[in-house]
């Protein structure tokens, strides 16, 4: 059985490479079209929406992929508008020193 320490390290490996291959087109698509970046990011939001719709449709009806997922689409939509509201807020600590104290030990 896989530990949850494997699966975190291979979250965050898929995690990188997928901001990595955005963060590319994304600048990519910014140089070529000339489009702001929220034009930009309003676009790569509804291709991410287009992706959920191929694959819940691919995970319904008869023909169903096997692995067991099931789309819900009001809790996945919550689940990816939190994954992105927390991802817009989260700002990286250079030095611990810094941060504010969230409890006692």
């Amino acid at each position: 059985m896989t530990n949850m320490a494997e699966i975190e390290r291979r979250q965050d490996e898929a995690q990188d490479q997928l901001r990595m291959t955005i963060m590319n087109e994304f600048c990519r698509i910014m140089g070529r079209s000339g489009l702001p970046p929220m034009a930009v990011m309003r676009l790569a939001a509804r291709a991410v929406g287009e992706v959920y719709r191929e694959v819940a449709n691919s995970h319904s009806g008869p023909n169903a992929c096997p692995c067991n997922w099931r789309p819900n689409e009001r809790v996945d939509t919550d689940m990816l508008c939190t994954a992105l509201m927390a991802a817009i807020r989260y700002r990286p600590v250079a030095d611990l020193r810094t941060m504010r104290i969230a409890g006692s030990a």
